[in-house]
């Protein structure tokens, strides 16, 4: 019995492998032409939204161009959608999980979703406990949990020493992801990058398999983009954010009314300090 979920499709036309693998391989140029404009141009953050936050962490060599479909699928399920830009993405993971705190921290934002793809994951995890108490849950997409090995063969930046799976940075990732309860990693039928299965799946009994392939299709295709906002709409479900309308907000003061209860505050004020005379002396005066 496997020990994870299998996603379905079910709003988006079915692809047979050949058509899969076509698509798989535009998505991966596409990835790989948009990291140079994606180093000085960054999609603008949606605020607007009356359910929890998203925010959109890359992956290695990842651009927040990437994300223009599935931040406009998170935006009409009525989320606000924030993008993080980290930059090359080349040195030390432990500065963009700073980053990616400090992102939260100077937009205000907490009680939200983070959804990574790849290295993206790995950034998320090493957050400190001030970046960890503002996320609700963390959605990881092809995550490589325990490294990668072709690190042995391309050990050219500091990203990839980390990401070497004897690295003491993964030994550490694994740990805090044991104590990471609020997790869920989903993973392709078949990923070209995370080529070995026990790479990209934690073995939890929550983690999602995408049934269709591809590294990039996680995030980039339709499938992918379904399968990320259906289980972020199930995980709302569980306790919907309290909606606050219109007419629940407090109505601000005009400055017309602000300038007249200012001028009659004297008064009011005068009135209050008289002492009140009690009934019966009244009456006794009368007589």
């Amino acid at each position: 019995m496997a020990d994870y979920l299998t996603f379905l499709p079910e709003k988006t036309p079915p692809r047979n492998l050949l058509v899969q693998i076509i698509f798989e391989i535009l998505y991966a140029i596409r990835y790989f032409l948009l990291y140079i404009p994606g180093l000085f141009i960054r999609p603008g953050d949606i605020t607007e939204g009356e359910k929890r936050p998203v925010v959109l962490v890359s992956g290695f060599f990842g651009s927040p161009l990437t994300w223009l479909k599935c931040r406009a699928a998170l935006a009409t399920q009525g989320h606000p959608v924030y993008v993080v830009r980290l930059g090359f993405q080349f040195g030390n993971l432990r500065k963009y999980s700073e980053k990616l705190q400090l992102f939260l921290e100077e937009n205000g934002i907490s009680d939200c979703y983070l959804v990574c793809h790849s290295m993206g994951g790995l950034v998320a995890a090493h957050m400190g406990y001030r970046g960890r108490d503002r996320t609700r849950k963390i959605f990881t997409l092809g995550t490589p949990f325990r490294g990668h090995p072709l690190t042995f063969l391309f050990p050219f930046t500091f990203a990839s020493l980390q990401m070497n799976p004897l690295s003491p940075f993964m030994r550490e990732t694994k740990d805090k992801y044991r104590t990471l309860s609020s997790v869920q990693a989903i993973f392709a039928r078949f990923d070209e990058v995370l080529f070995l299965d026990y790479l990209n799946i934690p073995g939890r009994f929550d983690d999602v398999k995408l049934a269709q392939i591809g590294h990039c299709n996680l995030f980039m295709g339709p499938a992918g983009i379904e399968c990320i906002t259906d289980l972020i709409e199930a995980e709302e479900a569980k306790d919907p954010r309290r909606i606050i309308r219109k007419e629940d907000k407090p109505t601000a003061a005009s400055p017309a009314a602000k300038a007249k209860a200012a001028k009659n505050a004297p008064a009011r004020a005068k009135n209050a300090a008289k002492p009140k005379a009690h009934p019966a002396a009244k009456k006794k005066k009368r007589r």
